[in-house]
């Protein structure tokens, strides 16, 4: 996997987050890599915004501080730790990723985030 000096920056951010809050790195990272390719100030069609792309109306203020401070750090800790929500819940990495995506997306998802974790092991 080829990555660029931004995207090794935040993958560093996304393993120690992730390490601190309890989260399986690699598969933080590669929800991640999913998400935006690592991309800082990514911006999708349907407005979502970061590193992991969260959009709930729970994140609504969190995303508008985070637009104001320019801080992806908020948004990966808020990424990893809606992970580790999730992982609590359904006590699988792969159930757990199956909530985090849109269900119509659910099996093509999935099969990237596996392999995402795989390719992120190497770097």
């Amino acid at each position: 996997m080829n990555l660029n000096e931004k995207q090794y920056e935040t993958l560093r951010k996304i393993r120690k987050a992730a390490k601190c809050i309890g989260v399986d790195p690699d598969w933080a990272a590669a929800v991640a890599m999913t998400e935006s390719a690592l991309g800082l100030h990514q911006l999708s069609k349907t407005g979502a915004k970061g590193v992991f792309q969260m959009t709930t109306i729970a994140m609504k203020d969190l995303l508008l501080e985070m637009e104001k401070k320019d801080d992806d750090m908020i948004d990966i800790a808020c990424g990893v730790l809606f992970l580790r929500l999730l992982f609590k819940r359904h006590k699988s990495i792969e159930a757990a990723t199956a909530k985090y995506c849109d269900p119509k997306d659910r099996g093509f998802y999935i099969d990237r985030v596996k392999k995402y974790m795989e390719e992120i092991k190497e770097v």
